[in-house]
C-alpha cells in the first residue's frame, strides 16, 4: 500500500504480476533479507521462491515510484487481481484538463449560452472562430433588414453591439445607425463606455452636444453651459464626448441618415429624460422619454432638450405641416 514520505507526497508500486515484492525491494531480484515474498495489499498468497525456478522464469518485479501534491492521508487503492495493474495517488484538485460534456464546439459544453458568451469563454481568438462564428454570415450584419419600424414614430436607432452582432466581441468596436423621418429627433441621451464619431450619409443632421461641467459661456444673462451645435449636412461628420449628452434632429421634411461609430462593442446607451425623470413610472412621459423619437412631441420634450433644438423641432413641424401632440 501507499507509504507517505513526508508531507504531501506518496510512494507507490507498479507490477507486471498479481504477486509483488516486499516494501523496499527496488530491483529485480529477490532481496537477501526476505526469504518469503507477500504482496502489497491483496490479491496474493504468501510463499518462498523455489530455488529449482531458473532466473529467467522468477517474477521480474518492476517499482515504480510516484509522487502526488497532496495534504490529505493517501488511501490505499481497491484490490484487483488483474496483472498489470497499477496503483497510483492522483493529484487532489482539478484536472489539468478539464473533460467537456455535451456539445464539444461549445467551450466547456454548457449549454444554453449565447453566441456572445462562448466566444467570451473561448481560449483563443482562433478557437472562437473555428467552434461559435463557424458560418461567413456571422461576419455580417444588415442595419436595413434589422429595422423594426420603432419604437419611436419618429425614426429608430439600429444599434451593433457584441449581443446583436457576436463577432464584434474582443474588438473594442461597436456601430449605431440612426434613422431619422421628417422632424425626426434623437433624444438627448449619453453613452457610459464609449466615444462616438458620427457621419451623415443622408439629408440633414442637428447635432447638440453638452459636454460636462465647467464648459460654460458668458453671455448677458450669465453663465450657462455650453451647447455645441452644428448643421451637418451630407458626408459631415461630428463627434460626441465618451459620457457627453447628445442628440441628433432632422429639421428636413425628407429621411435622413446617421451613422455612428463607437469605441466601445458594449457602448450602452442611456436616455437623459428616463433616468432623469423615471419616465417607467409616469405613463404620460413615458411615451416620449422611454424610448419614442418624434419631434412631434416636442412640448413634452421642451424640459429636457436644449432651446435651439426645441426651436428648429418647432419650426420644422410647421413647415412639413407636422401637428404637434399634445
Amino acid at each position: 500500500m501507499p507509504q507517505q514520505y513526508g508531507t504531501g507526497m506518496s510512494h507507490t508500486y507498479s507490477t507486471t504480476s498479481s504477486s509483488q515484492p516486499p516494501m523496499g525491494t527496488g530491483t529485480g531480484k529477490k532481496h537477501d533479507g526476505y526469504p518469503t515474498y507477500r504482496p502489497i495489499g491483496t490479491g496474493g498468497t504468501v510463499g518462498t521462491i523455489p530455488n529449482s525456478m531458473t532466473e529467467s522464469s522468477k517474477p521480474v518485479y518492476k517499482p515504480t515510484v510516484t509522487y502526488a501534491q497532496t495534504s490529505r492521508a493517501t488511501v490505499e487503492p481497491k484490490s484487483s487481481s488483474s496483472p498489470g495493474q497499477m496503483y497510483s495517488k492522483t493529484r487532489s484538485g482539478p484536472s489539468s484538463k478539464p473533460t467537456h460534456t455535451g456539445d464539444c464546439k461549445t467551450p466547456g459544453g454548457l449549454p444554453g449560452l449565447s453566441k456572445t458568451q462562448q466566444i467570451l469563454l473561448s481560449d483563443t481568438r482562433a478557437d472562437a472562430i473555428n467552434n461559435v462564428l463557424t458560418k461567413n454570415e456571422h461576419f455580417k450584419f444588415s442595419f436595413g433588414n434589422k429595422r423594426t419600424g420603432g419604437p419611436g414614430k419618429g425614426g429608430e436607432v439600429v444599434p451593433a453591439n457584441r449581443k446583436t452582432f457576436p463577432a464584434l466581441t474582443g474588438t473594442g468596436l461597436g456601430m449605431a445607425v440612426v434613422f431619422l423621418g421628417p422632424c425626426g429627433f434623437n433624444t438627448p441621451h449619453v453613452h457610459p463606455r464609449a466615444a462616438e464619431l458620427g457621419i451623415v450619409t443622408e439629408g440633414t443632421i442637428v447635432s447638440s452636444m453638452i459636454p460636462e461641467n465647467g464648459v460654460n459661456v458668458h453671455n448677458a444673462d450669465g453663465t450657462a453651459p455650453r451647447e455645441i451645435l452644428n448643421t451637418l449636412h451630407q458626408y459631415d461628420a461630428t463627434i460626441f464626448f465618451q459620457g457627453a449628452v447628445h442628440s441628433q434632429f432632422n429639421p428636413g421634411c425628407g429621411n435622413a441618415t446617421f451613422v455612428a461609430a463607437l469605441s466601445a462593442e458594449d457602448f450602452g446607451t442611456g436616455q437623459v429624460a428616463q433616468e432623469l425623470f423615471g419616465a417607467r413610472n409616469n405613463a404620460a412621459v413615458a411615451d416620449v422619454f422611454g424610448d419614442a423619437i418624434d419631434g412631434a412631441d416636442v412640448d413634452k420634450l421642451r424640459g429636457a432638450i436644449s432651446n435651439n433644438v426645441a426651436l428648429g423641432v418647432e419650426q420644422c413641424l410647421k413647415r412639413c405641416n407636422i401637428n404637434k401632440r399634445k
